[in-house]
């Protein structure tokens, strides 16, 4: 019977609705044999749910997940295995939290506008953990009953280019990997088919950066929503990751985006990534750095 993991999981320190030491638990009655924890901007759970882990025989991974820009476009960089007291990273993530805090203001006031009345308590309320993100307000606005789902709320308003969506500052894809390499961690692109822009062109670009792997098993269909038609062509370009994976010596890594019990986010485990993929990411982490990362010499 094969082993499962899931490397891509968020938490109540970012916008997740399970506490670390609960993913790790839910992990452990799954028989998942290891999770990463990658929450928004933040490493702020990886403690806890390394406890757990321990605890319960799950293998906990570090990372942390970053917005980054490159060509007016969102690319969502996943980092393993970092050293949490690095300097650079430490400045990143602070500098995006902070824009996160700075956002929030500008978007209730554009509600406002539209007729939705929503205090900034009410949003921080809602959050558990260091960074405050889009999620939190979408949850005010669904519990208000100014939107029927969370999916309308991003639709509606707080998706990009929607009218209360606000721009809040991101560090170039380049500043991102180099910043992960500094500390000692491994760059990774998430769910790659979501961004509008052609897969090669993308690792043609991040590649002589220093980007070391592409998220490969993802739960797209819970992307694709109602676009059935999107859906369509995932296996096509699935394979075609593998393809340039290989061509362009890329790690393939994959995982769920588990957000916990929140409207259209996929369950844990659901991308079904194999024990192996998490193997061959510490390999690719000796290669570049003379030793395994430091979660993995227990």
């Amino acid at each position: 019977m094969p082993s499962y993991i899931d490397l891509h999981v968020h938490t109540t320190a970012s916008d997740g609705s399970d506490m670390p030491k609960q993913v790790v638990e839910k992990a452990s009655q799954l028989g998942l044999r290891a999770v990463g924890i990658t929450d928004h901007d933040t490493i702020q759970g990886v403690t806890e749910a390394s406890e757990a882990g321990s605890r319960l025989g799950v293998e906990v991974v570090p990372g942390v997940e970053i917005s980054c820009q490159w060509q007016r476009k969102s690319i969502h960089l996943l980092g393993y295995y970092f050293d949490p007291t690095n300097p650079g990273i430490t400045r990143l993530l602070e500098g995006m939290r902070r824009g996160r805090t700075e956002r929030l203001p500008k978007m209730l006031a554009k509600l406002r506008r539209l007729g939705i009345d929503i205090d900034q308590e009410e949003v921080e309320a809602e959050v558990c953990g260091e960074a405050i993100g889009r999620p939190h307000l979408a949850q005010v606005m669904l519990r208000k009953g100014y939107v029927s789902s969370f999916e309308e709320a991003f639709d509606k308003y707080l998706g990009y280019g929607r009218p209360a969506y606000a721009q809040r500052p991101r560090p170039t894809i380049a500043e991102g990997i180099r910043t992960i390499l500094d500390a000692s961690g491994l760059p990774i692109v998430a769910h790659p088919l979501t961004i509008k822009a052609s897969l090669e062109e993308l690792l043609i670009a991040l590649c002589p950066l220093g980007l070391q792997g592409i998220e490969h098993l993802y739960p797209y269909k819970f992307v694709a929503g109602r676009r059935e038609e999107w859906y369509e062509g995932v296996p096509r370009r699935l394979a075609q990751i593998k393809q340039l994976a290989d061509q362009y010596d890329l790690v393939l890594s994959g995982g769920s985006d588990y957000h916990g019990a929140i409207e259209g986010k996929a369950p844990l485990g659901s991308a079904q990534v194999p024990y192996e993929v998490l193997q061959r990411l510490q390999d690719r982490y000796q290669e570049l750095f003379g030793h395994l990362p430091s979660a993995c010499t227990a």
